[in-house]
């Protein structure tokens, strides 16, 4: 009777383990397939705002691709609904939910702050010298990446990747001081032609957004999506 009682718990453990284990695995492809989707459009967005800006700038015109980075949030929402329509709804895991709140946060923060920054510099444009201009400017994207990849450090900590918490450090050190003084530009003005510095300021940020939904948010994912 004591034999079979403590089959009964060693069983009992086991199957517990099994579900743990279960239960991880699950948590883990559904954040990196959401980590993957976000990545990918996040990618795809950076090339076609990067073919707008060129063709505008081309042409004469203001280059208003940044406009559409309002709505990827919403492009990704979608995608996510269409992915998983018709699948029966789960509970909000503890670590998918970290992850999540952290990037929804980056979202409303560097949307709020794009959408200030160019009200504010609009504002001023129309009151002050270009001269007076050049001063009180707000820098927009660089305040934004550098908020990107604080995002992209707290996931590697939630997710308890550690290269991708290095990456989001150095990589947000290195395109916020080279975005403040200027390095890429500079380069480009003593090496390229006055078309390519143009092409450049039309497409920037684009490039460092790209690597970061790559290494931050595509790559983890795909990942964790792969675990066994």
């Amino acid at each position: 009777m004591e034999e079979n009682s403590n089959m009964t718990a060693e069983r009992s453990l086991e199957i517990i383990t099994e579900q743990i284990a279960q239960s991880r695995k699950t948590v883990s492809k559904d954040v990196g397939q959401s980590l993957c989707v976000s990545g990918l459009c996040t990618m795809g967005m950076a090339v076609v705002v990067t073919v707008i800006n060129i063709i505008a700038g081309n042409n004469g015109f203001t280059p208003f691709g940044h406009w559409l980075w309002m709505v990827l949030p919403i492009i990704i929402w979608l995608f996510m609904r269409n992915i998983h329509k018709g699948d029966a709804h789960a509970p909000v895991n503890f670590v998918g939910a970290l992850v999540g709140k952290t990037w929804w946060t980056f979202a409303v923060v560097g949307l709020s702050y794009f959408l200030l920054g160019n009200l504010f510099n609009f504002i001023m444009a129309r009151l002050l010298s270009p001269q007076e201009l050049i001063i009180v400017s707000i820098r927009i994207m660089p305040v934004i990446m550098l908020l990107m990849a604080m995002a992209v450090s707290i996931t590697g900590h939630i997710l308890k990747i550690h290269w991708l918490v290095w990456f989001g450090i150095i990589g947000g050190l290195a395109v916020g001081i080279g975005s403040s003084i200027g390095i890429v530009s500079s380069i480009l003005g003593r090496l390229c032609p006055l078309s390519t510095v143009a092409a450049w300021h039309f497409i920037q940020p684009c490039p460092s957004v790209f690597l970061f939904a790559l290494v931050g948010l595509t790559l983890p994912g795909w990942m964790l999506k792969k675990q066994k």
